[in-house]
């Protein structure tokens, strides 16, 4: 397990039905329990589909709720202190992440400020269908539709969505010409 994501990240890729993604590119990742009361439990109550995939996703360990450390705990306590509006979750989320070496996968930007504070190598979503591409643990129209569904969820700034389907088009014309080349 390399990575630990945050709430917002899970539902986001649940609605786009998404969450494969994560395993493809990290492997099985991990979530903290607050994490996991935020997305299933009471998204199950209130009658979001997200919750359910996300459920499902833990029962198959796509997706691992861990136990945090006494260490962890204290140092989420410390994190809150610091960061008083981040959640108890993205605390612990962001604790993990540091004491384990994970990668983070986390939206929120005050977190992901903590995150760079703290030296905590973190990715947000819009990002890791390139970073899969790159990988080659995805096809190019498989990052391409990733790219464009979870653009518009986020709502990315259309520049930066023409940035990230660039760089995965050069990616496929220099592995295409490449592959051209060695035949």
């Amino acid at each position: 397990m390399n990575a630990i994501a945050d709430a917002s990240s899970l539902i986001v890729l649940a609605r786009q039905d998404a969450l494969w993604l994560l395993e493809r590119t990290f492997g099985a990742v991990v979530l903290v329990p607050e994490v996991e009361f935020e997305t299933v439990v009471q998204g199950k109550a209130k009658g979001y589909a997200d919750a359910q995939r996300i459920e499902a996703a833990i029962a198959a360990q796509r997706l691992v709720v861990i136990s945090p450390t006494t260490s962890e705990r204290q140092w989420a306590t410390a994190i809150n202190q610091n960061a008083p509006n981040l959640s108890r979750a993205d605390c612990l989320t962001l604790a993990c992440a540091k004491e384990r070496a994970l990668t983070l996968v986390m939206e929120e930007q005050r977190g992901r400020n903590v995150a760079i504070a703290y030296g905590v190598t973190y990715v947000i979503i819009q990002v890791l269908p390139l970073q899969g591409l790159i990988a080659r643990q995805l096809s190019f129209a498989e990052c391409d539709d990733l790219l464009l569904r979870i653009g518009r969820a986020m709502r990315t700034d259309q520049a930066v969505l023409t940035v990230l389907r660039t760089a995965a088009n050069e990616i496929q014309r220099l592995r295409s010409a490449q592959e051209g080349s060695s035949r």
